[in-house]
This record gives structure tokens, sequence and C-alpha cells, in this order.
């Protein structure tokens, strides 16, 4: 299975690298910190929490090559590993190597992975990799190299502190206490690799994080503005958005999944309203793909071949539309709308045949 990975790897990368030519190059304006880190390091006085998220545009700085072509060619990368590390996540759950490769391909071409290779000048797709990597590490008592994955990636995003701070509680829910603190420790390492990064830029270089709402937790975060600026309906719309056909598909593979797996979604679910509050609310939600993605592959899993490749391409039509900004395919509504009736499909049929497991794999 080990030699395949780098087969895998390619299949994703090259898929993505085609979306990749074909995506928009417009710039956001919050964006041009990232080209401008790229080519200065430090920016004395920057005011913005994108200055402390160093780690992508150090070193896309130091890489050859045209800006446009190294920038579009990281969340390739990036969301191509990601998709190989949720399959290496849900292997070690307990999944089988079919669903595995389900959330694999769901992971690789979900909503929150072509929305960068649309806006690549963001911290995302590193934190869409780590992620996954950090909670096998954890789950499987490597805490020194979680830890330093950790500590790496920090430098690039905190959010990669978030699944050790889960694997820690379901360490301490089964009374593992000693693995839990291995995992503190390990997450406490990153958050002073963070502390520090945040020390030097501030004291040295005068950097702040300028108007951004985020560390407002008292009045509101994040999510008091973009409900003002978005409104109930359209904000629903675009959190449905984000996972689209699989928010059916998501609870009911808690029925069916691994003991871990249904720990991990419980977990979560704290920092998923945390994450929800600080930021975007339709962008926060994809940064747990590597639990609602194995948890919709189980319920997928079942379904033959003649299903599930239809599905799948449905469900990637819908994310070329929606996260890739791809004006000449059909409206994601259609892809939603069809891939929705598909999941009720999946959704009874594995009710009907498919027994709920006894014991709890990768446990």
């Amino acid at each position: 299975m080990r030699k395949r990975r780098p087969i895998g790897f390619l299949v994703l990368a090259a898929a993505l690298a085609c979306i990749a030519v074909f995506a928009s190059r417009e710039r956001h304006p919050d964006t041009f910190f990232y080209t401008r880190a790229s080519e200065h390091m430090i920016q004395p006085g920057c005011a913005e929490i994108h200055c402390f998220r160093v780690l992508a545009p150090w070193v896309i700085g130091m890489l050859p090559g045209p800006d446009l072509v190294r920038w579009k060619a990281y969340p390739v990368v990036m969301n191509a590993l990601a998709g190989i590390a949720v399959f290496d996540l849900s292997v070690f759950l307990g999944l089988t190597r079919r669903a595995s490769v389900i959330a694999a391909i769901l992971t690789a071409f979900g909503f929150g992975s072509l929305y960068t290779v649309f806006e690549p000048y963001t911290s995302d797709p590193i934190m869409f990799f780590l992620a996954p990597l950090v909670t096998r590490l954890a789950l499987d008592d490597r805490a020194l190299s979680a830890g330093l994955a950790a500590s790496i990636g920090v430098l690039g995003k905190e959010f990669v502190l978030m699944p050790l701070a889960m694997v820690a509680l379901i360490d301490g829910w089964m009374g593992q206490w000693r693995r839990a603190w291995r995992v503190v420790a390990a997450a406490a390492a990153g958050f002073a690799v963070w502390l520090a990064l945040n020390a030097v830029l501030r004291v040295a270089f005068g950097y702040n994080y300028g108007p951004n709402k985020s560390p407002n937790l008292l009045n509101g975060s994040y999510l008091a503005i973009w409900l003002g600026n978005m409104g109930i309906g359209p904000a629903l719309v675009v959190i449905f958005n984000e996972f689209g056909a699989l928010y059916p598909l998501i609870p009911v593979g808690m029925w069916r999944a691994p003991l871990r797996l249904r720990q991990l979604a419980v977990a979560s679910l704290p920092f998923v309203l945390l994450l929800c509050y600080v930021e975007q609310p339709d962008r926060a939600l994809w940064n747990f793909h590597f639990i609602g993605n194995p948890l919709a592959a189980l319920v997928l899993e079942p379904m033959p071949n003649a299903f599930v490749v239809p599905f799948l391409g449905i469900y990637v039509l819908g994310n070329l539309r929606v996260g890739a900004q791809f004006d000449f395919v059909p409206s994601a509504r259609y892809a939603f709308a069809v891939g929705t009736v598909l999941s009720a499909i999946a959704i009874v049929r594995m009710m009907r045949s498919a027994p709920r497991p006894a014991a709890a794999a990768g446990s």
C-alpha cells in the first residue's frame, strides 16, 4: 500500500494542476501581504493578522520560478498531500482502503481545497495537509513527531494546534493520562513557538493585528461582522457550499464509524464552534475536512462504483463552481441538488444493509 502513495499523490497533483491552470488569477486586497512577505520576509509595522503567518510566503519566496507559478503550485502540492494524509488517517482509524480512497478524493477536490487553487495566497493549504498528519501522529502515540510538525506548522497558522488538543481530550476521556500529557506537552511546545514568533515580530518589528476583529472575542469576533455583512439567508447558503451533498452523509457516518473516529468527531465540536466564531464560518468548517470526509466516505463505501463514481464527479463539478470559481461549468445548485438526492439514496441503502460495527478499529 505504501508503494502506491507516490502514484496517488501524482494523480491527485496532476488533476489539481489542470484545475489550477484554468482557475482565476484575480487577487483580493488582503492577499498582497503574502507576496510582499515572500519578497521581503520582514515588513516593519505590518498591521494584519496574516502578517504573523509567515511559513508559506517565506518558503515560497526561496523557490525559483515565476511568482504566479510558484503560488499556484503551492496549493496543488499541499492539497494532494492532504488527500494522502486523509487516506493514511482513515486507514489508521480502521476504515477500509476503498473508504479511505473516497475520503482522500473528497478532500483533494472539496470546496476548501479548490478554493485555495483559485485563491492560493493563504496559509490554509498547509493546514489542510498538516491537520490530518498531526492527528494521526498524535493518535499513534508519536507525540514528539506530532509536536515537531505542529511547531513548524504554527508558523503558518495556529489552527495546527487544535488537532493536538482534540487528541488530548480523547486520551483524557479514555483515562490514558500519560498519553494525554504527552500530547499536551507537544501542543505546549507548538504554542511556545507561536508565542515567540508573535513576540519577536511585535517587539522588534512593530507588527500588530490591525483592524482584524478575530481577537475581539467579547464583541462577536469575526462572526458578528460576517453575519452583519452577509445576512442569515446568504450565510446559510455559503455554509452549505462548504460540504454540500456531504452534509447528510456526515452524521449518518457516525452510526457506522469506528470508535476512534466517533471520538474525534465529538472532540472536534467545541473547536468547530470556536473557529466559526473567530473566522468566516463558510471557510472555517473546511479545516475539519479530515473528520467529515471519512465519515461521509463510510456511507458511500457500500455503494457500487456505478454509483460512487458519478457521485464524486457531481461533487467535484459543484466545487469547481463554488470553490475554483469556474464560470463555464453549470451552476452549483444543480450539482448540489443531484448530489443531495444521491446522498439520500446512499443513506437508505446503508441503513437497510450495513450493520453498525461491534468493535472499534484503530482504538
